[in-house]
């Protein structure tokens, strides 16, 4: 059976030559019959190549047809048009006509969760940016959506981990390039050599029975019989040999092709880098000889890029520093009056409600923590050499040895977040405005730690769990879970005294190789009970900068939305992106807290890495695009400050004092613990030979036992069976009622498994 595109080829073949053939009536008709024939004609042959378009586009639908899909509150269910393609690309259309042009939106399966809600009879499609809502018909429709969303979910994430796979064993090689072709070349070479023996075979045994059936030798009908068998099995070993051989041939142009692109992005990286330093090396000239001269020494930068982030020079003031000081006293910009407020005097304390100090992480008893982790090796490391294989990929799928990681995992950097968690313990006794300044100012201490940390922690495995039980000195627990590994996600929950806080951490990340952007993707939700306040927002932004050359430094920057859902009060944070041509304060944060009816309360002002202070609004123009506000500068108070790193924090990674305890060996917790991980434990001990190679035996465990599941739920899907899908041990997904995203939400029962150390329900991992 012809295929497809030779199929359409055929085709297209056919219809230019009739277009070509003129006919015998044309040639006997008049003028205007020639004019009126000529016209239907390029009718025709519009028709007839839109009907080829529409048939190849239809060759690429997996399913398509109507679908309730939800709009919003004041239209409800709105009937569209739905088309599922083969590149698992969900889009939704008004009608059918519009397929083709005019897309109202579209999710990629691969990077999403598909959500069935048998008691609504709704299907909810979660991906990174938006979220559909669908009700099918019926129950039969209902359910072939269903199967045909997760199968071709399935097949694009298998899709993509074959992939993986490929580049992680293009990095156990050194990412040897043209090892990689070598091998594939012969590759080729066998199947071809193979194809053509085949080949020969079977010209060779044609032509002896030819001479059978000629007469030209003698035999009888039972060896002509063998004969034509021979022949027929060796056709069909040559069409198989041929089959292999087409297929080989596609995935060895799919990697050459891979290759050539990185190879062509590299050389244009290098070329832009080649272009910098020969600008650098000009202006050190004329530096030099303007000093030489004894005129003042101007910058080696000079030029300013066109792009948003400018790479810093190592002797330039970076946008972080290294001190363990108090931030210097500076004044912040408060609004477009150009108004300025000082910052008062900086302590290195946090003030509550009554003017009391609270030190942060201080022990209120119990045991007592390590207050150090074994120095890093200072070995030398060219990032360079990894990163360069690496551009456009994403963070999370890039195969990184440990030399470029720090000894904790995800899910303990995410837990990390809780170092100030006393700010949502002081919250939780004020009124909810307030409340929204010390979530914002705990958003805003998240990134504190940024500037120090320049190295990347380790990928979790799917089920590695982390736990962390602080209540007998700080006042909270938390539990975090890798839930997912496409999309690569974890599950966070934690609770303290008057706070829960639970999040979906998701992240997406592009390498540019001069600087790589992670951007998280989900919600982070902070739950007031006493109040009944509801808080979420987004997280911002994080860049790393001078990837190739110069000194490592991070920003962060984007514009958080944080909203109490109970009362519809709302904070825009403004994490401004730095620049050496800007005049803003570096690090520079700022937001304002608005009431339900978008009336100016407070100002939240200050720097992500040192401090944040709220003040009143005491008055503004009344305009809400482009307030102007006055503040009361007397209400001026300090709620965090940042903590000091520890003494000769710069050989121990950079860790802040919870950092150090974060990865501090614990009996009893879950055989999943991130502290039980080897690798992680080798490379913080120094080992770092040892922890790569211990690296590449759990990751390829890993893969065994995925392929495995794959290979179950393929089978399932072949026979119509039902295949459940991986569930996480101590997560449950379920829609969030605040936006109708999928999240993962804490189920409970951890802590009683700890309590009785039965640990049945963990998945052997390590």
């Amino acid at each position: 059976m012809p295929s497809l595109s030779e199929f359409l080829r055929k085709r297209r073949a056919r219809q230019r030559r009739l277009q070509a053939v003129p006919s015998n009536n044309k040639k006997k008709s008049n003028n205007n019959n020639i004019m009126s024939s000529t016209s239907s004609g390029k009718s025709r042959r519009a028709a007839s190549l839109s009907s080829i378009n529409n048939f190849e586009h239809l060759a690429s639908v997996e399913k398509a047809g109507w679908l309730n899909k939800w709009t919003n509150y004041l239209k409800g269910y709105r009937q569209r048009w739905f088309v599922l393609d083969s590149n698992a690309t969900l889009s939704y259309y008004r009608n059918p006509s519009e397929v083709g042009h005019t897309c109202r939106g579209s999710i990629n399966l691969q990077e999403a969760r598909v959500h069935t809600d048998k008691t609504t009879s709704c299907i909810v499609i979660s991906g990174q940016s938006q979220t559909f809502h669908v009700k099918p018909q019926n129950e039969m429709d209902r359910q072939q959506w269903t199967n045909s969303l997760e199968y071709m979910r399935h097949k694009a994430i298998t899709r993509a981990e074959s992939e993986e796979d490929e580049d992680a064993q293009m990095a156990k090689t050194d990412s040897n390039r043209s090892d990689a072709l070598i091998l594939a070349n012969r590759q080729m070479s066998g199947k071809l050599c193979d194809l053509r023996t085949a080949a020969n075979m079977m010209n060779k045994q044609g032509d002896e029975l030819m001479r059978a059936l000629n007469g030209t030798v003698e035999t009888d009908k039972n060896s002509l019989a063998e004969r034509a068998d021979l022949l027929k099995m060796t056709t069909s070993a040559v069409l198989q040999a041929a089959e292999e051989f087409v297929e080989l041939s596609e995935q060895s142009a799919k990697r050459l092709n891979k290759i050539v692109a990185v190879e062509q992005k590299e050389k244009a990286l290098l070329q832009e880098q080649l272009e910098a330093l020969a600008k650098q090396h000009s202006s050190l000239e004329r530096a030099a000889s303007k000093c030489a001269r004894g005129a003042a020494p101007v910058s080696v930068y000079s030029d300013q890029e066109d792009d948003e982030f400018h790479d810093a020079e190592e002797d330039l003031a970076m946008p972080c520093s290294n001190s363990n000081g108090p931030p210097a006293t500076a004044g912040v910009h408060l609004t477009p009056t150009k108004r300025h407020i000082g910052a008062g005097d900086p302590s290195s304390s946090t003030c509550s409600d009554s003017g009391a100090v609270v030190v942060v992480g201080a022990h209120k008893g119990g045991r007592q923590r390590r207050t150090t982790v074994p120095e890093r090796p200072n070995l030398p490391i060219n990032l360079w050499s990894i990163m360069k294989n690496c551009i456009g990929k994403e963070l999370s799928k890039i195969p990184m040895p440990v030399n470029f990681s720090e000894p904790i995992s995800v899910l303990q950097r995410v837990t990390e977040d809780l170092e100030y968690a006393n700010l949502l313990e002081t919250g939780a006794k004020l009124s909810t405005l307030e409340q929204m300044c010390y979530v914002a100012a705990y958003a805003a201490s998240n990134y504190s730690t940024t500037c120090h940390r320049t190295n990347k922690p380790f990928n979790p495995l799917l089920g590695e769990t982390f736990e962390f039980d602080r209540m007998d000195d700080l006042g909270w627990r938390s539990v975090t879970e890798q839930v997912s590994h496409h999309p690569p996600a974890a599950a966070h929950h934690a609770e303290g005294n008057g706070w829960t806080m639970y999040q979906d951490f998701t992240m997406t990340s592009r390498f540019r190789g001069k600087y790589l952007s992670v951007i998280p993707i989900g919600f982070t939700h902070v739950v007031f009970p006493a109040t009944k306040s509801h808080f979420s927002y987004r997280k911002i932004t994080t860049t790393v900068h001078n990837i190739i050359v110069g000194k490592l430094w991070i920003d962060n920057h984007g514009d958080m939305e944080i909203t109490n859902h109970e009362t519809n009060e709302k904070c825009l944070l403004k994490f401004v992106p730095y620049s050496y041509f800007s005049r803003e304060q570096p690090r520079k944060v700022y937001g304002i807290v608005r009431d339900a009816e978008g009336i100016p309360k407070y100002v939240v002002q200050g720097t992500w890495d040192k401090s944040i202070d709220m003040l009143k609004v005491s008055s503004w123009n009344g305009n809400h695009e482009k307030p102007k506000l006055e503040v009361d500068e007397t209400s001026l108070k300090r709620i965090w400050t940042a903590n000091p790193l520890p003494k000769n924090a710069e050989k121990m990674h950079n860790f802040t004092k919870l950092a150090i305890e974060l990865n501090e060996p614990e009996e009893g917790v879950a055989p999943t613990d991130s502290r039980l991980r080897p690798d992680q434990r080798l490379m913080e001990n120094g080992e770092w030979d040892e922890a790569n190679r211990k690296k590449l035996e759990i990751e390829e465990k890993q893969r065994v036992v995925r392929r495995r599941r794959e290979a179950e739920k393929e089978l399932a899907m072949k026979k119509g069976d039902k295949y459940e899908e991986y569930e996480p041990t101590w997560f449950v997904r379920v829609q969030d009622e605040s936006n109708g995203a999928l999240i993962h939400q804490f189920k409970g029962g951890y802590w009683e498994a700890k309590e009785q150390q039965n640990w049945e329900k963990c998945p052997d991992i390590f």
